[in-house]
């Protein structure tokens, strides 16, 4: 499935990564790969990064300030940047910490790209 391609080459792209998933507007996992983390580990990150995306989408609309592309959080453990895709699905990549959020960035924003041609 390209889901799945996509996903793995996010690992491969990005130096640092450990997870990507690919969720559904429900928060429910479609496709994932990991390196290190556990399926279930995967898919709660996952989910609560779509809870902090609608979250975040709503504070930007109430501000007037457009829509939202993608939100970064860093912590002492892990680094994990969400990105919206269309019909309110999105990815979701964990790196560990000290990664590049450039490289991630750019590579997450060319594989959005390719999720939201595969999306039906």
């Amino acid at each position: 499935m390209a889901f799945q391609y996509l996903l793995n080459n996010l690992l491969v792209d990005v130096p640092g990564a450990q997870g990507a998933i690919f969720l559904d507007p429900e928060g429910e996992s479609v496709e994932h790969v990991s390196r290190s983390a556990t399926p279930y580990e995967l898919k709660l990150e996952g989910a609560y990064h779509g809870i902090f995306l609608r979250q975040a989408t709503r504070l930007a609309g109430l501000m007037k300030a457009g829509g939202l592309e993608r939100l970064s959080i860093g912590g002492t453990k892990m680094q994990v940047i969400s990105h919206a895709l269309k019909d309110g699905y999105y990815v979701v990549l964990v790196m560990e910490p000290g990664s590049s959020l450039a490289i991630a960035s750019a590579a997450l924003a060319r594989a959005s790209d390719a999720f939201n041609r595969e999306i039906p």
